[in-house]
Formats: structure tokens, sequence, C-alpha cells
């Protein structure tokens, strides 16, 4: 700079120093530091001329098309109702699939809409089930008594005969054997389908009488007890119980009646 040497002083000794020196040459001591004055115009935007209008770049605008049709993998707007299902349909009771039934099917319906099963095909299913159950405590107990059995003479007039017998190893075989029925009866009957092996076969099932609804184990264990009460019962009640639905109404047993169920036809 031109000019500022004769106004750059020591502070301390009052001597003249250069403006761009940074110590005094006479005693040492660092000299204050001058800011440049500032010009009129730094930036030097005065000297720079304004692009004309013609040369201003404007942005395409999207069209109509491109700014409704959202980008592919985006969020719907918020604005845009979301497509609705409509809700499922509670007319068949829940727990054991979509029947298989036709509304229009022939014979009388339960209360919920299901045809009732014939007694042609309970008959068939019990029959089934019996076989199931038997046969297999049949090869058991005959097991049983070639294992466990004891040889008792019995007099049959005047010769004697022994016979063979399982004694103590048979009566738990059949307790076994009750218990076995017991659930197999109440736990089919009673929960998922409702079908043991033998209401497979002709497509039947058991089901609450006035909902449609599984009956459960309890109602199910019930529902074996009063048959084998009523065949314990001289057989003959045992017997009325499996003919009763060839006259009831809603083709029912008596132990339908008494566990409040009832027999419908799947297919």
């Amino acid at each position: 700079m031109k000019g500022r040497a004769s106004s750059m002083f020591c502070p301390a000794c009052g001597a003249a120093s250069d403006d761009r020196a940074r110590f005094c040459a006479t005693c040492g001591r660092a000299l204050p530091v001058l800011e440049p004055e500032p010009s009129a115009d730094p930036a030097g935007i005065s000297s720079q001329e304004s692009p004309p209008p013609s040369s201003v770049e404007v942005p395409p605008v999207a069209s109509n098309d491109a700014a409704s049709t959202p980008p592919l993998g985006s969020a719907p707007s918020p604005f845009e109702p979301y497509p609705t299902t409509p809700p499922p349909s509670f007319s068949t009771p829940p727990g054991y699939g979509v029947p298989t039934w036709a509304p229009t099917s022939k014979g009388p319906l339960a209360s919920f809409g299901a045809p009732l099963a014939s007694w042609w095909q309970r008959v068939g299913s019990m029959l089934l089930d019996g076989l199931i159950l038997f046969v297999p405590w049949l090869i058991l107990s005959s097991i049983s008594s070639s294992l466990f059995g004891t040889n008792t003479t019995v007099r049959i007039g005047n010769t004697h005969e022994a016979v063979r017998s399982s004694g103590v190893a048979g009566l738990v075989l059949l307790l076994f054997y009750i218990v076995v029925q017991a659930l197999y009866f109440a736990c089919f009957n009673g929960q998922g389908t409702g079908q043991t092996v033998g209401n497979r076969a002709p497509g039947i099932a058991v089901r609450d009488a006035e909902t449609g609804e599984p009956i459960g184990i309890g109602r199910g264990l019930v529902r074996w007890l009063v048959r084998i009460a009523l065949y314990g019962a001289l057989f003959l009640p045992g017997l009325l119980n499996d003919l009763f639905p060839l006259w009831d109404k809603r083709r029912q047993t008596i132990a339908d009646k008494a566990a409040r169920s009832v027999v419908i036809r799947l297919k």
C-alpha cells in the first residue's frame, strides 16, 4: 500500500515503521495489524452483467398422467382409500372347515342348515368303529390268556375238563379296553372335525344341535357313557337307543339328546 508508511508508528517507542512490518525495528515490540480498507465493490457484482431473461432454463413440467401415477413400489396416497375386502362370512360354523353339503339337500336339516345323517350311515359307522376297537382287543386278549392264563378244572357231568382262564390279566385288559374306547369316542367326536375313523367312511360327523360347533370332549364322553349305560341295562335299552333315529324328527339317539348333539352328513 502507498501512503501508509508515515502513519505506522510503534505504540511503545514512537518510531516510524513500514506498514507491512510486524515488529518495531527500534524496540522490537509487536506492531498492530492494520485491516485493509474495503473496496466499494468487493465481489465485483457491478462488473458482471446479469444474463438475459431468454438464457434462464426453465425445468420441464410433468404431465398430468405422470403426476397422477405413483412410482412403482411407492405407498398409496393417504387421500386415496385403501381397497377394502368383503368381511368373512360366518354362515357356516367355524372349527371344521367349509361344509360340503348342498342347501337344497333332501331330507331333514339341522337348525344350522346341514342335512342330517341317515340311520344306515350311522349303523355302518358304528360297525366300522367296533371292528377297529374290538379286533386289537381280541388279539391282545388271546395273547394275555396264553401268557398269563391258569388251568382250572371244571366238572362237566361225570367228567372233569381243564379250562384255561386268564384271571386278573384278562380283567386288567378289559378295563384298558373300556378306557381306550371312552377316549376314542370322546376325543374324536368331541373336537376337530367331530369324526371318528368310522364316521369318515360314510362322511358323517357329530355336531352341536343348535350351533353346529364341535361338542367338546366332555359332552363327547357323556354321549358315549349314556349309550354304554343303556346297553348295560339288559341290552334292550341300548338297542332302543340305536333305533331311535328311525322315528325321531331330528334323527337323534337318546345319547344325542343327553349330549345335545346331532349327526350331520358332510357329503
